[in-house]
């Protein structure tokens, strides 16, 4: 780990985090630069999100990226910081088999808390327009929490459920009920609307962890009772959205000078890039030469 602390610790850390009134911010990522960004300025918890590993990948989130391939892309994003990282497990990745393996192998990777859902195996990209995510009955989602709850070797793991039921929010409040008396120690809040957000609030006195709403502040979400935000897709999407400027400043004029002359703070960010592992690399030759 970055800084030497044990992920139990960062499992203590985020427990408190969520303990305390202010809500935690938790941008969402899937590579150990972006975290290390998202440290940089800050925050308190890195959101290691499937969504965007599977963009970055370039597949849809539909359950494509395998549970290895997944596991390799979050140690690196827990290895690369010293926060609190929470981990998008999906289903679980197959029958309670899988995600008893899953829980066993996210714990070993260092995730201070991971949260597994009720779609069905493989999932559909819910964040598509028309697409009505497929769930799992009732008991099949609780099952997935019981066994993740036994599966842990160390407690202070947190397993957040989550259930994508659409359109339906007393089903949803009804299986996260469920999930809590199998042992859930936190609930993702996906709930969009003020009145919806609130609802669930009163129905549970776990930690909700959920994405930020679209127009909504950060504090407002608090006000609301959510206990910490996530921002899944938005710094790939700052990040794409940069690089197009750019190729595209590049294809017209021939040269980068136009976009590093308009673009404030690019110094400072092509001085955060060039140096990622430069400190450490420098550390090992001091002491051991090379």
């Amino acid at each position: 780990m970055a800084d030497g602390t044990t992920a139990g610790d960062r499992r203590r850390r985020l427990r408190e985090l969520l303990a305390r009134p202010d809500i935690v911010l938790a941008p969402s990522c899937g590579d150990a630069v972006t975290a290390r960004l998202i440290e940089s300025v800050g925050m308190p918890a890195v959101h290691c999100s499937g969504s965007v590993l599977h963009h970055l990948a370039g597949y849809a989130d539909a359950g494509i990226l395998t549970l290895t391939e997944t596991v390799d892309a979050i140690r690196r994003v827990v290895d690369a910081v010293e926060l609190p990282v929470i981990a998008d497990a999906d289903t679980g990745f197959g029958g309670v088999a899988n995600v008893a393996r899953t829980v066993r192998e996210y714990e070993r990777a260092g995730v201070a808390a991971l949260h597994l859902e009720d779609q069905r195996f493989p999932k559909r990209p819910a964040y598509l327009e028309g697409v009505e995510p497929a769930t799992v009955g009732r008991r099949e989602l609780v099952d997935r929490i019981r066994v993740a709850v036994d599966a842990r070797t160390d407690d202070s793991l947190l397993v957040i459920a989550r259930s994508e039921v659409k359109g339906d929010l007393g089903e949803v409040l009804d299986r996260l009920g469920e999930c809590v008396e199998a042992g859930a120690d936190a609930l993702w809040l996906a709930a969009r609307t003020p009145e919806d957000i609130a609802k669930t609030r009163a129905a549970f006195d776990k930690p909700l962890i959920g994405v930020l709403p679209k127009g909504m502040s950060v504090q407002r979400f608090a006000e609301l009772g959510a206990d910490a935000a996530l921002l899944p897709g938005w710094l790939l999407t700052a990040a794409l959205h940069a690089q197009r400027a750019l190729l595209t400043e590049l294809r017209d004029s021939g040269s980068l000078q136009g976009y590093i002359d308009r673009t404030p703070g690019i110094a400072e960010a092509r001085r955060f890039e060039s140096e990622q592992g430069a400190a450490e690399l420098a550390d090992l030759e001091k002491r051991f030469g090379g």
